[in-house]
């Protein structure tokens, strides 16, 4: 087992697993493999939260008035590398 993984049992019903296994060969891969790729990409989404997508209309409504001020990129590299 490589470095910094964790072993888990998962406990499923027959049907899932055929189910999972029939996507797996369709993948082309195993059903250990298919399911640790599954998990990983849903745990890795990302589904921003009404609270961000309020923030960032509110930001798009606030550039289209001209509202927002921005630094240009030559400040800020001047900034950081002083």
């Amino acid at each position: 087992m490589k470095a910094g993984k964790k072993r888990k049992e998962v406990v499923l019903d027959k049907e899932t697993l055929d189910i999972l296994e029939l996507k797996a060969e369709k993948a082309g891969r195993n059903l250990k493999n298919y399911m640790e790729f599954v998990l990983q990409q849903d745990a890795f989404a990302f589904e921003p939260s009404e609270e961000y997508k309020k923030m960032m209309d509110q930001m798009i409504d606030s550039h289209n008035q001209g509202k927002t001020k921005y630094t240009p990129w030559l400040n800020v590299k001047k900034e950081l590398f002083k």
